[in-house]
């Protein structure tokens, strides 16, 4: 080897050796994508002579340098990317990949081939009382539906391992449907509504590396609602429309699983669509219903087409597992104990219950303890003419 090529080689070599510094370097900070899911940064252990002579301070120096390094996403997402393409395994204990590298929950999939866990008796007994709460909501002039997005474990059935395609006829999602049936509550099951816009679809409804339907698929659920809300309520809403639709890779949720697993690189190369929308709310005597919406994670998606608060009022709000409150507005989310639950059935325009079939454990999450003071509540105020 010359003297010259040595030289370059050296100088190569000690470049990668300072690479991990400059990646520390403050100014770069920002250019590193941050890793997606649970990393919290490791607390300080304050300084003494006792943390001092028990070695936990120098410990825990060392867990920090280790753990809140700005190199930090770059080095795990490599350690991922290597234990993905290299050994299939990957970091992420609710992830099941069925064939053709098809992504499902674990959780979702085994709620899909087992008896049910719900309670039936206990289930039955809350359906009577939502069926009450919708009569009553509807006597006084408000909207009331109840919506079951498919999951994915049932759009690609075929997709899934061996050990869970067999679904199980007793499942939570049957026992809901025959429940809701049987109490004459008003529901959309979307199922085959779905398999039919699939059809003729020429973008992903459903991501290949999600576990929720994309944004391009839950917008036609979005537009439905907004046409039925509208024509109930019989008032004129701002109307909502798409003007186009912009084909990227996959982005802004779509693809969840994925993103979590932090790769380094893609594995959906697939061509999505995110609807662009026209809003016409400048026309008079527009109104802004107050809508109160309870549901699972496949509400995200809905709500984040960012055109809502021109359709919904300020108030409106998505109250997630009925646990967290967030706006319709730019108000800070908090607990729903923190809420007048009564005051807001009361003063809302319309109530909309969403929630997976697959996702149902814990349903309905504590709406059941509130529903009878709800009910009282509302049967004060004057019926609708």
């Amino acid at each position: 080897m010359n003297s010259k090529l040595k030289n370059i080689s050296f100088f190569v070599v000690l470049a990668l050796l300072f690479l991990p510094l400059v990646y520390q370097l403050p100014v770069l900070k920002n250019t590193i994508k941050p890793l997606n899911g649970a990393f919290p940064k490791t607390d300080t252990v304050q300084f003494s002579w006792s943390s001092w002579f028990n070695k936990s301070w120098q410990a825990n120096r060392t867990e920090i340098q280790k753990n809140n390094l700005n190199i930090r996403p770059i080095v795990i997402r490599t350690k991922h990317e290597i234990d993905y393409s290299l050994f299939n395994e990957y970091h992420m204990t609710d992830l099941l990949i069925g064939k053709e590298d098809y992504f499902f929950s674990v959780g979702w999939a085994k709620s899909r081939s087992v008896e049910h866990t719900l309670n039936s008796d206990s289930l039955n007994d809350y359906l009577g009382k939502l069926k009450v709460l919708s009569q009553t909501l509807k006597q006084k002039g408000k909207y009331f539906k109840v919506i079951i997005p498919p999951a994915k474990e049932e759009i690609f059935y075929d997709k899934l391992p061996k050990q869970f395609a067999l679904e199980n006829a007793t499942n939570d999602y049957h026992l809901y449907c025959q429940l809701l049936e049987q109490n004459q509550l008003e529901y959309w099951d979307l199922l085959e509504y779905y398999h039919t816009i699939m059809d003729t679809s020429q973008y992903p409804v459903y991501s290949k590396t999600s576990v929720h339907w994309t944004k391009y698929g839950a917008h036609f659920t979005l537009l439905r609602l907004l046409n039925d809300m509208q024509d109930e309520l019989d008032i004129d809403m701002a109307s909502i429309k798409v003007k186009k639709l912009n084909i990227s890779k996959f982005a802004e949720g779509d693809g969840d699983f994925e993103t979590t697993l932090n790769l380094l690189n893609k594995i959906d190369n697939t061509d999505f669509a995110y609807p662009i929308y026209e809003v016409n709310d400048t026309a008079n005597k527009l109104v802004k219903p107050k809508v109160l919406t309870i549901g699972d994670s496949y509400y995200w998606a809905m709500k984040g087409s960012w055109q809502l608060p021109r359709v919904y009022s300020e108030d409106s709000k998505y109250l997630y597992y009925y646990n967290t409150v967030y706006y319709n507005g730019m108000q800070p989310s908090h607990n729903i104990k923190e809420l007048d639950i009564v005051e807001e059935f009361k003063t809302c325009n319309a109530v909309v219950i969403i929630n997976s079939p697959h996702n149902l454990d814990g349903y309905p999450f504590g709406l059941q303890h509130d529903i009878d003071k709800i009910i009282r509540g509302l049967q004060e105020l004057p019926d609708a003419i």
